[in-house]
C-alpha cells in the first residue's frame, strides 16, 4: 500500500539496504590480505505487491514498495577455477620435478664440475682418472716398480668418490621417500577436511545460512590439492526430501572416474599394497583380498602385505566421518603408474624412473613412456655402468690367465673380497689381494717377456682413450628370453660416459626449466584473472562505500523529508 505511511516504510528498507551494503564493503576491505577470501555482493530485489487495493482507483499509479536484500553472495567464476586448477596442477608437476633434477645436479655437479678455477672444466671423478692415467703413463716410461703402490692409491681414492657420490644418490633418494610420506599425510589431511567442510556448509544450507567464509575455506583447500593432483571439482544439487535441495560437491582425479571426494564421503590415499584376488569382483565379489596363505578375505587387516617397490598408492573406499562407506562394495582402488599428475606424480618419478636403464617387462605393461623418464635411478645406475665397466676393463687386463707374475683382479665390490659378480659405484674398490699386494698392475702379459716389456702398461693407459660399450643390459639383467632394459648401449670413452651422465641431467634442467616457466606464466594470467573477479579491488570498493554512504544519506533525507511533510499536514 502506498501513501505517506507506505512511504516511511520504503524509507526504512532503504536505510537498511545501504546499512547491509556498507556492512559487505567494510567486510570485503577488511578481509583484502585474508588467505582464500573471495569479495561478496548484497543482492538486492525491488519489493512490489502483485495484490491490488480492495478500492484503488485505476488512475492511480502503481509504486514500488522498496527494496530487499535478497543475500549476500561470492563472486566467483567456475570456469576460472577450473582452469586454474589444472595451470596449478602443471606448475606443481614441472616444479617438483626441477627441483628434484635440482638437487640431483648438486649432487652430480661435483662429479661434472672441478672445485677450483683451473680445473673447472674438469670433473672430481675425471681429475682422479685423469690422475691414475699420468700415474699409468709415468709407470710405462719409468717401469712399474716403485710406482705400482702409488697407482693403488689413486685407485682407492677413484673408488672413494664412485661411494661417496653413490651415496649421496642413495641418500637423496631417501630423502624423497620421506618427502612423498609427509605428502601423502598433507594431502589426506586436506582431503579429510574438505570432507568435513562438505558436512558443515550442507547443514548450513539446510538452515539457511550461505556460510561464505566455510566456502572460501573450501576453495583454499582445493586450490591446495591441485597442486598436488590434477582434479575436477563439480557442484550439484542433492535432494534431502520434501522438495528441499542443498548444494553437493563431487571430487574426481583429473582424467578419470575416481572420486576423491563424494559429498560428505571421501577418500584416504596409502602407500600400503595389499594382496589382491583376481577373482574379485567377477567370481568373488565380497572377498576383494588374499591372506598368507592364499586365502580370500575382506578384511585388510588380513590381507597380505606386498612390498611396494614402484611407490605406488592406492585410493581407499569413500568414508564419512563415523567410519561409513558411501558403497558396501567398495574396497579401494589400487593406482596405475599414470593415474596421477602434479607434484605427486613427479616425486614418484623422480623415486622410480630409471629412463634407458628401465626393465623391458615394465615399458610393455606398465609405462611405455617409462624409457624418456629419468628419476633418481637413472643417475645411480649410470653411475654403476661406468663403474662396472671401469672395473672390468680394468681386470681384464690384468687376468690374462697366462700365469704372469702379480696377475689378478685389482678392483672388486668390496675392500674385503676379490669377487666381481656385481661391482656398482656404491661398492667398487680397490680388491683384497691388491691391497695386501698380492696382485699387482701387470707390466706385460707375457710371463717370459724381457723385463722392459711395458706392453700391458701401454694397454691399460690406451683404456682411458678407447670407445667402451656402456650397455644398460649389463645393470638390469634379464629374465627368460626378455631384454633386460630399453635402451641403448651408449659408447664412448671414460671421460665421455662422464659427460653423457652431465649433460642428459643438463637437458633435463633445461626442458623442465623451460617447461616450467611456461606453466607459471599461463597460472599467473589465469591467477591475475581470477583475482579480477573474485579479489577485492580497495578501489572498487571505495566506489561502494560512497554510493552506499550516499543512499543511506537520500534515505535518511527522505525520512526526514516526509516527517516534514506528515507535520504540515497534521497542522492543516
Amino acid at each position: 500500500m502506498n501513501g505517506t505511511f507506505g512511504a516511511f516504510g520504503v524509507a526504512r528498507l532503504g536505510i537498511y539496504a545501504a546499512q547491509s551494503g556498507l556492512d559487505v564493503t567494510g567486510n570485503n576491505i577488511t578481509n583484502i590480505n585474508t588467505a582464500g577470501y573471495t569479495r561478496q555482493r548484497l543482492d538486492l530485489v525491488s519489493l512490489s505487491s502483485s495484490a491490488s487495493d480492495k478500492y484503488a482507483s485505476i488512475y492511480n499509479v502503481r509504486i514500488g514498495q522498496g527494496v530487499l536484500t535478497a543475500g549476500v553472495v561470492q563472486l566467483r567464476d567456475p570456469g576460472l577455477d577450473l582452469q586454474y586448477r589444472n595451470a596449478s596442477a602443471n606448475v606443481g608437476s614441472a616444479g617438483q620435478k626441477l627441483t628434484g633434477l635440482n638437487d640431483i645436479a648438486s649432487i652430480l655437479d661435483e662429479v661434472g664440475k672441478g672445485s677450483t678455477d683451473e680445473d673447472q672444466d674438469d670433473g672430481v671423478i675425471l681429475r682422479q682418472m685423469n690422475d691414475l692415467r699420468d700415474l699409468i703413463s709415468k709407470a710405462l716410461t719409468n717401469g712399474i716398480d716403485g710406482y705400482d703402490g702409488m697407482i693403488r692409491e689413486s685407485a682407492d681414492a677413484l673408488c672413494t668418490l664412485f661411494n661417496q657420490y653413490a651415496k649421496d644418490l642413495e641418500d637423496l633418494q631417501v630423502k624423497y621417500e620421506t618427502q612423498l610420506e609427509q605428502n601423502t599425510t598433507e594431502i589426506n589431511n586436506i582431503l579429510k577436511n574438505i570432507r568435513d567442510l562438505n558436512e558443515t556448509i550442507r547443514e548450513a544450507d539446510i538452515r539457511g545460512d550461505a556460510a561464505l567464509e566455510l566456502r572460501d575455506e573450501r576453495n583454499r583447500l582445493l586450490d591446495q590439492l591441485s597442486g598436488y593432483m590434477k582434479i575436477d571439482v563439480k557442484y550439484s544439487m542433492e535432494d534431502i526430501g520434501a522438495g528441499f535441495q542443498v548444494e553437493k560437491l563431487t571430487v574426481t582425479l583429473g582424467g578419470s572416474d575416481q572420486k576423491l571426494i563424494d559429498g560428505v564421503y571421501g577418500t584416504q590415499l596409502s602407500q600400503e599394497l595389499l594382496e589382491r584376488n583376481p577373482d574379485f569382483p567377477a567370481v568373488d565379489p565380497n572377498n576383494p583380498y588374499l591372506d598368507n596363505n592364499g586365502l580370500p578375505t575382506a578384511d585388510p587387516e588380513q590381507a597380505k602385505k606386498l612390498d611396494n617397490t614402484n611407490y605406488s598408492l592406492t585410493l581407499g573406499p569413500l568414508l564419512n566421518d563415523r567410519g561409513e562407506k558411501l558403497d558396501a562394495a567398495d574396497f579401494g582402488h589400487d593406482l596405475g603408474d599414470n593415474e596421477l599428475y602434479g607434484s605427486l606424480q613427479s616425486l614418484r618419478e623422480l623415486l622410480t624412473e630409471s629412463g634407458e636403464y628401465s626393465a623391458a617387462d615394465y615399458v610393455d605393461n606398465v609405462d611405455d613412456e617409462a624409457g624418456s623418464k629419468r628419476g633418481i635411478p637413472y643417475y645411480r645406475k649410470a653411475l654403476d655402468n661406468l663403474a662396472q665397466e671401469f672395473a672390468e676393463q680394468m681386470n681384464k687386463l690384468n687376468m690374462p690367465g697366462t700365469g704372469v707374475e702379480g696377475e689378478g683382479v685389482l678392483f672388486s665390490e668390496g675392500s674385503n673380497n676379490n669377487d666381481t659378480t656385481d661391482i656398482t659405484a656404491g661398492n667398487i674398490a680397490v680388491s683384497k689381494d691388491w691391497n695386501d699386494q698380492k696382485v699387482s698392475m701387470i707390466a706385460t702379459q707375457d710371463p717370459n717377456a724381457s723385463s722392459g716389456d711395458n706392453s700391458n702398461l701401454a694397454a691399460f693407459l690406451d683404456l682411458f682413450n678407447k670407445v667402451q660399450e656402456f650397455d644398460p643390459k649389463a645393470i638390469v639383467p634379464g629374465t627368460g628370453n626378455n631384454d633386460a632394459a630399453v635402451g641403448e648401449p651408449y659408447k664412448g670413452t671414460f671421460e665421455d660416459m662422464l659427460l653423457h651422465i652431465q649433460s642428459t641431467l643438463a637437458e633435463d634442467q633445461m626442458s623442465t626449466t623451460a617447461v616450467l616457466t611456461n606453466y607459471t606464466v599461463t597460472q599467473n594470467e589465469l591467477y591475475n584473472n581470477r583475482e579480477s573477479v573474485s579479489g577485492v579491488d580497495l578501489n572498487d570498493e571505495a566506489t561502494n562505500l560512497m554510493v552506499y554512504q550516499k543512499a543511506y544519506t537520500a534515505a535518511c533525507r527522505l525520512m526526514t523529508t516526509l516527517e516534514e511533510a506528515l507535520d504540515a499536514l497534521m497542522a492543516m
